[in-house]
């Protein structure tokens, strides 16, 4: 992993802990840092893996919130198609709200699920294994 975020109290102490770091990889790494090293008030929130990290919460990205309700008209266009991989779709479900349960996100996870058709409409469809973790997912949202 090479990013890193370094929470300072003024720009000042920014931009000289920035200048060491800068001589630190320049001299004995042969390093340099890209362009995308910027300064940004804490109120803004730090956008780092995956999250947008304020003081008092995390939020998602709103790439990853984006991304998971294209996927889900997508999955839930190949179910009325009876062109679904349930197996990989609940992978893939599964680990969006894995993802998810790490920061503020109850509401949102529970209106994607609730917009995800296929799990309710192939509950009567389903061997063991699949409903149990449909189930299991279910109760991962009541009980957060």
């Amino acid at each position: 992993m090479d990013d890193f975020v370094i929470l300072l109290k003024t720009k000042n102490d920014c931009i000289q802990c920035k200048k060491i770091i800068e001589d630190f990889l320049d001299k004995k790494l042969h390093l340099s840092l890209n362009d995308k090293s910027r300064y940004y008030p804490y109120k803004m929130g730090v956008d780092f893996c995956g999250y947008r990290i304020f003081c008092t919460h995390r939020l998602l990205r709103l790439l990853s919130k984006k991304k998971i309700k294209r996927n889900v008209k997508k999955w839930n266009r190949k179910f009325c198609q009876k062109n679904i991989n349930l197996k990989h779709t609940m992978a893939c479900l599964n680990s969006w709200k894995g993802h998810a349960s790490h920061c503020n996100s109850y509401k949102l996870q529970n209106q994607i699920i609730n917009k995800c058709d296929f799990l309710f409409a192939t509950s009567k469809h389903l061997n063991n294994a699949e409903q149990n973790l449909i189930e299991a997912i279910e109760n991962t949202s009541q009980n957060i």
